[in-house]
């Protein structure tokens, strides 16, 4: 399936969903977790592509609604940064689950309109979203574990995480480079662009910390690939791509970086 159609239009993001508490609570409600904020979310999203099909073709309001929930639950602000430690790391993977089947059901609604590719162009910012989290999951998950294995020493039965870690970043070039379409394309809605760019600029800049420079020139020349066909046909805004190559080039070096770029201990 083609995933990358034209943008039509931007929609931009509406103010965060409110849950309401039991009408008959016996007292003040306890405040929800912003987990628990996005697993509710979820279901309700879910809920509106379950309700989708041939004889119940998602409306305007109803794809709205789906993109600004898509939105909410795909907020990188919701996965823990690799500082957390270990001990936030289930957290980290609930909400990156969640993000991930967030894409899944916003898709499965596109999918039950008469035009799916018009209508992924128009949730398009929604999608790069998802994109983000992802990424933003990745580089975190990659910065925490990376933390734990330099706080106590890399040694020789580290080689399988490690490996791990570098079957995490491999999946980087493909979704970063599908992330700079969103941002660079002229064709898409100017507006759609720039939200796309601003949201992924400081999420690059973490993914390219947490890389090593092989890694990097990796995401690099991904971007390049993905972008070349358009780029030829001078539908590319270049400036916008030099920044987001220049987040991900100019990064720093954080834990996994250093960790992935050490040499593993000899066995003894």
């Amino acid at each position: 399936m083609d995933v990358t159609p034209l943008r039509l239009r931007a929609i931009c993001l509406a103010a965060l969903l409110a849950t309401t508490p039991p009408l008959l609570a016996a007292g003040p409600a306890p405040a929800a977790t912003a987990l628990e904020l996005q697993a509710d979310r979820l279901h309700a999203l879910t809920a509106l592509a379950d309700a989708a099909s041939a004889g119940n073709v998602p409306d305007d309001d109803t794809l709205v609604t789906a993109m600004m929930m898509t939105m909410d639950i795909a907020d990188p602000a919701l996965v823990p940064p690799g500082s957390a430690g270990l001990d936030a790391m289930l957290d980290l993977l609930a909400a990156c689950r969640n993000g991930r089947r967030a894409a899944e059901q916003v898709v499965r609604l596109a999918m039950a309109t008469p035009d799916p590719n018009a209508t992924l162009g128009r949730i398009s910012v929604a999608i790069d979203r998802t994109a983000i989290m992802t990424t933003a999951c990745t580089a975190r998950q990659m910065d925490m574990q990376s933390r734990e294995i330099l706080k106590r020493g890399l040694s020789s039965s580290d080689a399988v995480q490690l490996e791990d870690m570098r079957q995490m970043a491999e999946g980087l070039p493909i979704r970063i480079g599908m992330l700079a379409m969103g941002a660079t394309l002229t064709d898409l809605n100017p507006k759609s662009r720039a939200r796309t760019e601003a949201d992924a600029l400081p999420i690059l800049r973490e993914a390219g910390a947490a890389m090593t420079p092989s890694m990097r020139q990796a995401v690099l020349d991904g971007v390049e690939k993905t972008l070349k066909d358009a780029d030829s046909k001078g539908r590319i805004d270049r400036a916008a791509r030099a920044r987001l190559q220049a987040a991900v080039q100019d990064a720093g070096c954080t834990a996994s970086c250093q960790l992935l770029s050490a040499p593993l201990p000899a066995t003894p």
